[in-house]
């Protein structure tokens, strides 16, 4: 009977994480040293300052765009899923030993589907439309331990999941933007946003729990949580208003559609040229909440059921005797009986959800036409949960393309190397960068990975040109032509003196 129970629990784990995975992916943030090239377009989006060098315009669509993608973890999937004989196999006591007592797994999928970037005579108005799906699970060692000792054991051991948190977003962005010049060495920009909910889930503190008299003469089922649920698709309530099903038909469009919950924020940038080899940047991004009001939800659950056994003796008469009880009624009794402890209540609520606040500050300077170094700072807060990447970047820079390597730490333990590439020619721009290039070898085997990539088409891109390297097509410098009055050697040329009399008339009484 153990072993069944033990199998099932490892089922239930499969199906959360892949639950996880397959919905929602929250840090929206891309790879630190992009905000090394001022005239990428995914740098434009993630720092409103930034703009293009030249008088290019920009623009990319759904499909060009690309993505950004990152994952972070407190475990790795291979602690979970093992190959002892070849064939990868739900390995619970393998994980249980490997994870920390408090573990977290972040997801991130940010789709640009529209960017523009036009410039004007004072600066640049650009555009851009994004998808954002964003999730975040959080939880004790505690509940892992449950799948792998039980509760059958002979000290009748008491078990808590100890506060689950769950935090799954997804929601689309317009954003309406314009940067300038604002000193000689200053620029600064911003971005106004439109937003719309698409889809959350924010659990926090939930519990489960189940506590053993010493006896054994009873156990008691507990939950307990609270928090708010939209979804785009119809949910269907029991009686007890509590979830029923849902009902998925057509889920994907009717996500797609979804811009009855609406929202605002604003992005502010900045960077400053300290001088001509290093430059300082920073913006403060996603100031602002979304008012859910469009199938918006409360959930809560703070329920309890004592389970005192399956009392057997109404099932085991004759069918004609008195207090005779059919053993599926009994059993479907009991299975409605505890079912209802993990059920949480359902009730229309409106409520107003903030969105996660980052940062981002980059230093980077030059040492050579080819070769500049940075350093990057991205941070994200939301509720308790603190984010933070650190990256130190190097890049090579030639016309036409760009290459750079990074080291990133993230939190306090985990270090990645990542490196990237930008290629910039004459109608358009692509690139691809990442944070962990071991990851594309093994991405099972390790805690953290992004990847950032798109395509932008460039117009009207005209290369900047030195002065000082103004060179015509035969190769010879262009000789400055004298101006009316001057010599070659730019003095005052002086008259030709042809005869006395052009430079003095003598008077009466002069000698000679």
């Amino acid at each position: 009977m153990k072993k069944n129970h033990h199998k099932n629990q490892k089922l239930h784990l499969v199906f959360l994480f892949l639950g996880l995975l397959a919905s929602e992916m929250g840090f929206t943030q891309i790879t630190g040293s992009l905000f090394m090239l001022p005239n990428n377009f995914y740098s434009q989006i993630y720092n409103p300052s930034y703009m293009r060098t030249d008088k290019a315009i920009e623009f990319s669509v759904a499909g060009l765009g690309g993505f950004s993608f990152i994952n972070q973890g407190s475990f790795k999937i291979s602690d979970l899923i093992t190959t002892p004989n070849g064939s990868p196999v739900i390995d619970i006591d393998n994980f249980y030993k490997n994870i920390d007592e408090n573990n977290f797994i972040r997801q991130d999928l940010a789709v640009p589907m529209a960017f523009v970037s036009i410039p004007v005579k004072k600066g640049v108005y650009s555009f851009y439309y994004k998808e954002n799906f964003n999730s975040v699970l959080k939880f004790k060692k505690d509940l892992i331990e449950f799948l792998v000792n039980g509760n059958i054991e002979p000290e009748y051991k008491n078990f808590n999941s100890n506060a689950i948190k769950v935090l799954t977003t997804g929601y689309r962005e317009f954003a309406f933007g314009y940067a300038r010049k604002l000193k000689k060495k200053l620029d600064g920009g911003i971005h106004a946003k439109l937003l719309f909910g698409a889809a959350l889930l924010d659990a926090d503190n939930w519990n489960y729990g189940i506590e053993t008299s010493n006896d054994a003469s009873i156990i008691n089922f507990l939950s307990d949580g609270y928090g708010h649920l939209m979804l785009p698709i119809p949910i269907v309530l029991r009686s007890d208003s509590t979830i029923h099903s849902i009902d998925s038909e057509k889920a994907f469009s009717k996500y797609m559609r979804a811009y009855q919950n609406s929202g605002f924020a604003i992005d502010l940038g900045i960077n400053y040229r300290i001088n001509k080899k290093s430059s300082f940047s920073a913006a403060v991004r996603d100031l602002g909440a979304i008012w859910y009001s469009y199938n918006a939800n409360y959930l809560k659950q703070n329920d309890r059921y004592g389970y005192i056994g399956f009392d057997m003796v109404s099932a085991v008469r004759w069918p004609e005797e008195a207090g005779y009880t059919d053993p599926n009624v009994l059993i479907d009794f009991l299975k409605d009986s505890i079912r209802n402890i993990w059920q949480p209540h359902v009730v229309e609520s409106n409520f107003v959800f903030n969105l996660a606040p980052k940062t981002v500050l980059h230093y980077q300077n030059a040492f050579s036409d080819n070769l500049s170094l940075g350093i990057t700072n991205q941070s994200s807060f939301q509720k308790n949960n603190f984010q933070n990447i650190l990256t130190v970047s190097a890049l090579q820079s030639w016309p036409n393309l760009s290459v750079f390597e990074n080291m990133n730490l993230h939190g306090v333990s985990d270090i990645s190397l990542g490196g990237g590439i930008q290629y910039e020619g004459d109608f358009f721009q692509a690139f691809f960068a990442t944070d962990n290039l071991i990851a594309f070898y093994h991405p099972a085997n390790n805690k953290t990975f992004s990847i950032n990539a798109g395509i932008c088409i460039l117009l009207n891109h005209k290369k900047a040109v030195d002065p000082e390297k103004d060179i015509h097509k035969k190769g010879m410098k262009k000789r400055k032509k004298p101006s009316k009055g001057l010599n070659p050697k730019g003095n005052k040329k002086l008259p030709r003196i042809k005869k006395v009399s052009d430079v003095f008339t003598p008077g009466k009484g002069d000698n000679y």
